[in-house]
């Protein structure tokens, strides 16, 4: 039985059932995998590690036939304000951004644990960290609405951006990948206060467009809260598969071939 995020949760995240319109880019020569909106999206669901108590989230993808993996791009989505806050009321300087490191990591097909029957990345490809400067998401429209308007006429509580890591290395078919970044409570090194981070969210598309997921309607993550998961064999705190918990939706990414 499919178990879905509490309401109040996907609200504070952006994960609604009741999502905006995405559609992955099209189908093109250099590229492997995509799963990404369409170029123009406002806002997209996603899922952030301080509202989630994760440290890294991401999927398993089956990659087309490719040379050397070029690039791999992840939506992410921003609900951070450069004062005050999504509930109450945001203010923010046009264009103004904040930096965060953010790590890439890649690691080979999963295989199951027949002790605990999870289901397990293989060992660790490669990871890559880098500093991204994120957006703020713009002010609110009103002093009685938080939301702003985008460029598509509708109200918003986050804004999508896409980043990119360098990788340029082969990469076999079928390959994990997950990113990860530190907040307030949340990443390999949580911060120990509160950042905009604390409001940075990894996107989420409903499937992909290029190629295929290894396990559709699913997710790897390190959740340590078993409530928002789809229960056993997923294992709290650890990295592993979380099978059918997410109602059709899968991390936005875009693997590029060089």
């Amino acid at each position: 039985m499919k178990k879905y995020l509490p309401l109040a949760l996907a609200g504070l995240v952006g994960a609604t059932l009741v999502a905006p319109s995405i559609a992955g880019a099209m189908t093109t020569h250099n590229v492997a995998y995509d799963s990404t909106p369409v170029k123009g999206t406002v806002s997209v669901p996603s899922v952030g590690p301080e509202a989630y108590s994760f440290n890294e989230v991401g999927d398993e993808v089956i990659l087309r036939p490719h040379s050397t993996i070029g690039h791999v791009k992840v939506t992410m989505e921003s609900w951070a304000c450069e004062s005050g806050s999504w509930q109450s009321g945001c203010t923010t300087t046009p264009g103004a951004t904040f930096k965060t490191p953010i790590t890439l990591r890649l690691y080979r097909y999963s295989k199951r644990d027949a002790t605990t029957g999870e289901v397990k990345p293989g060992r660790l490809i490669t990871e890559i960290t880098k500093t991204f400067s994120i957006r703020y998401r713009p002010t609110s429209q009103s002093d009685t609405r938080s939301e702003f308007v985008g460029k598509d006429g509708q109200p918003h509580n986050g804004i999508a951006q896409t980043i990119s890591f360098p990788v340029n290395r082969n990469l076999p078919n079928d390959v994990v990948w997950t990113v990860g970044y530190n907040t307030n409570s949340s990443g390999h090194a949580p911060l120990g206060h509160t950042s905009p981070t604390d409001s940075l969210n990894v996107g989420l598309s409903r499937r992909a467009l290029v190629s295929h997921d290894r396990f559709p309607g699913s997710i790897i993550w390190d959740t340590r809260y078993a409530g928002f998961t789809g229960g056993a064999p997923f294992v709290p705190g650890q990295l592993n598969l979380d099978r059918d918990a997410w109602a059709g939706f899968v991390p936005a990414a875009r693997f590029t071939v060089r």
